[in-house]
């Protein structure tokens, strides 16, 4: 899980979310911006680090604002975010439009990892 500040997209409203993500160490992980991802667990997802430790993935994550119409935890309310990992080190968070209404924390690049 990732927390980060983003800009809902539904409402507008800066918020603090969880964001969940599936890169590295898979397994009740927490992560901030900046700090660095973990690849020594006995599960990770892709299942070798890339070269460079870089790539981008999909996330999801719901606004905690309680006027959002996101808040009800209504599935395929969830919103996507792009995380973009330099060297192992998690650089961004943004809000994105992927696959609307799927949950396949897809990795985005490499292309080529599995």
């Amino acid at each position: 899980m990732l927390f980060a500040e983003l800009t809902c997209p539904k409402c507008g409203k800066k918020i603090t979310s969880g964001i969940g993500f599936r890169v590295g160490r898979i397994g009740g992980l927490s992560y901030k911006l900046g700090e660095k991802l973990q690849w020594d667990g006995p599960r990770n997802r892709p299942k070798h680090r890339p070269q460079d430790g870089s790539l981008k993935t999909i996330g999801y994550f719901e606004c905690d604002n309680l006027s959002c119409e996101t808040w009800q935890d209504c599935y395929p309310e969830v919103q996507e975010a792009l995380i973009v990992i330099h060297n192992d080190v998690i650089a961004e968070a943004q809000p994105t439009v992927h696959k609307p209404g799927e949950l396949n924390f897809d990795i985005i690049e490499p292309k080529d990892v599995t």
